[in-house]
């Protein structure tokens, strides 16, 4: 009975020692025949199709400048160009003659309407023969600087223009410098010009002075 109940006890003994234990083990492989295992897939590649950020340009094309200019040119060389407003183009007016020695010696400015007036001035002036002039359409003005000491000095008519009937006669009087060698004869000099189809009501004279350098 002893020895039964001891070959009983000992399988007992023997399994509850191995249910006892709380401790588990996991085998663990060869780490160098086991592979990597991906924690998420490699999005594949794909090829780049950023573009470049280009800042915009402000400026413009050398075409459309040149085009610009081109049409500016054009339209000067037309005879298109604007002018500002109440402006007035000069009058063309063809140069009868200038001189320095005449027989007026006092300064004046004439505007000459007919004939007789014509033939009377010219014959004071005494430079040669008198030139027609069809006052039915054209008129005579006429500038003298008077009598000046010395050579060197000269009157010109630089410009007429007309608005509301009224002439301008711009005349631009010019002495020699102080130092620039002249003659020492007496000078009187005159400008005369003819402008055509002009009816005027009024007429004024503007002059101003020069002083011109000395001549080589």
């Amino acid at each position: 009975m002893t020895a039964r109940r001891y070959a009983l006890l000992i399988p007992l003994v023997a399994l509850t020692a191995c249910a006892g234990g709380n401790t588990m083990r996991v085998a663990q492989e060869d780490p160098d025949n086991t592979p990597p295992v991906a924690l998420a897939p490699t999005p594949e590649s794909s090829p780049d199709t950023t573009v470049p950020d280009v800042a915009p340009t402000t400026e413009p094309s050398q075409a459309l400048i040149q085009d610009s200019t081109q049409l500016l040119q054009d339209s000067t060389a037309n005879g298109q160009g604007y002018t500002s407003y109440g402006s007035t183009a000069g009058l063309e007016m063809r140069r009868i003659g200038q001189w320095t020695h005449t027989g007026i010696s006092e300064a004046r400015s004439l505007v000459i309407r007919d004939a007789n007036a014509w033939a009377e001035f010219w014959s004071e002036l005494g430079v040669g023969d008198r030139p027609a002039v069809d006052f039915s359409r054209d008129l005579v003005i006429a500038v003298a600087a008077g009598q000046r000491p010395t050579g060197g000095h000269e009157v010109a008519i630089s410009q007429i223009s007309q608005a509301d009937g009224e002439l301008r006669i711009e005349v631009v009087e010019t002495e020699p410098g102080p130092n620039c060698m002249t003659t020492s004869a007496l000078t009187q000099p005159v400008d005369v010009v003819v402008v055509q189809g002009v009816k005027p009501k009024s007429w004024s004279f503007v002059q101003r002075k020069e002083v011109r350098g000395c001549r080589p």
